[in-house]
């Protein structure tokens, strides 16, 4: 795939993500307290965060600024992007509607909520955050530019290591012995590998394998 495909399917997946949190936004503006969700350091982190995942991009697509930065990958490479790209938008969907009502902008737990651990929450404890691991390791085959492509994944990780610390500390008073239980079971970011049941994944190809013996066979015959 062309260069010029990527980096439109880059763009229409920051589209699709504003549509996503639009809904959230006006909890957020219209609290008196929005300025307490972060802290003036979490405020900064999160600007280079946004500096590498929107601004950057947007200048690197509609001018030739970084041009001289460019590199080029080979176009096999086009699957890994566009599945990783995908994969992020998914699991970042899919861990905000296990949230649900437990979701919340702030650190602060509120009255009700409970401790999720089910869907991506089961297998990592930061999906959100995993999400945009993906997204960021796409940009880098998406946006083939020394300055542009890996942007958000370094300028994320400070907002990363510093935010999730503090969102532990408060999941722990919140939840106790549950959370601490929860943590020893998983990983932040990447599922531990004991937590995949290769025996059913075996009998899945398995089963795979045997369907597809059976297509060939009444081909033949």
């Amino acid at each position: 795939m062309d260069r010029a495909y990527l980096e439109i399917i880059f763009l229409c997946g920051m589209v699709f993500q504003a549509i996503m949190v639009l809904p959230y936004l006006p909890d957020y503006y219209t609290s008196k307290k929005h300025f307490d969700y972060f802290n003036k350091k979490e405020r900064l982190y999160l600007l280079f965060a946004g500096f590498g995942y929107l601004l950057l991009p947007l200048i690197y697509v509609f001018s030739t600024w970084f041009s001289w930065f460019d590199y080029n990958l080979s176009k096999w490479l086009t699957i890994p992007a566009l599945v990783l790209y995908g994969f992020g938008f998914w699991l970042f969907f899919k861990a905000y509607t296990i949230l649900g009502s437990s979701w919340s902008i702030g650190l602060k737990i509120k009255e009700g909520n409970i401790l999720v651990t089910s869907g991506p929450y089961k297998w990592v404890r930061h999906p959100v955050y995993a999400a945009f691991a993906a997204i960021g390791l796409a940009q880098i085959l998406m946006l083939q530019n020394w300055m542009v492509g890996p942007a958000f994944l370094i300028l994320g990780i400070p907002l990363y290591r510093y935010r999730v610390g503090r969102e532990e500390q408060q999941l722990i008073i919140g939840f106790g012995e549950e959370y601490l239980s929860y943590m020893k079971r998983t990983n932040a970011l990447i599922p531990k590998i004991e937590e995949f049941d290769f025996s059913a994944i075996q009998l899945r190809l398995h089963g795979i394998w045997n369907r597809f013996k059976m297509v060939i066979r009444r081909k033949r015959g």
